[in-house]
């Protein structure tokens, strides 16, 4: 009887404790205000290029999407060319630092409803779109290598006092 005590005493206990990986370590996410930038472009405005320039404009280091909806007349994905008429914008996301961004969107034809999505490079809108940015106010992005991945990616550090 005692051994099957230990065994059930040793299956409960081990519920409690943490199983041991060979993971990286985590990352502490950093928490931090933000300041909202609702913005509605035109027929014909390049995304990319006008967020950047609204960035160096109002004096920001970083921004993300935090929604966007409208129409595009012209796209660059990673593999694909998007040159109809007519797309809309059903998600678009993404990171933009100082230097460089990094966009994933997807896209629907409206007459058949198909999807297609991938990394953004390029992005015209056709008619309008309507955008929700946010700045993280206690954090700054950066890329950096990441051998991992052989591509440079997101690095978040926290503000410093001397940061602007």
């Amino acid at each position: 009887m005692p051994l099957v005590m230990n065994t059930v005493s040793n299956m409960f206990s081990r519920k409690n404790k943490t199983k041991t990986s060979k993971r990286a370590p985590r990352q502490a996410p950093a928490s931090t205000s933000l300041r909202c930038y609702p913005l509605r472009l035109g027929p014909g405005v390049e995304l990319i290029s006008t967020i950047h320039e609204l960035m160096e404009d109002i004096g920001v280091q970083s921004l993300f999407i935090l929604s966007c909806i409208g129409t595009l007349s012209q796209c660059t994905l990673n593999s694909r060319q998007l040159n109809k008429k007519e797309y809309d914008i059903i998600s678009l996301s993404g990171t933009f630092d100082s230097e460089s961004h990094n966009l994933m969107g997807s896209f629907a034809d409206p007459q058949t409803g198909a999807l297609i999505g991938g990394r953004v490079h390029s992005l015209t809108i056709h008619s309008t779109c309507e955008l929700m940015l946010a700045e993280p106010l206690d954090c700054i992005f950066s890329r950096a290598f990441d051998a991992r991945t052989g591509e440079n990616e997101l690095v978040v550090r926290r503000k410093l006092l001397t940061d602007p």
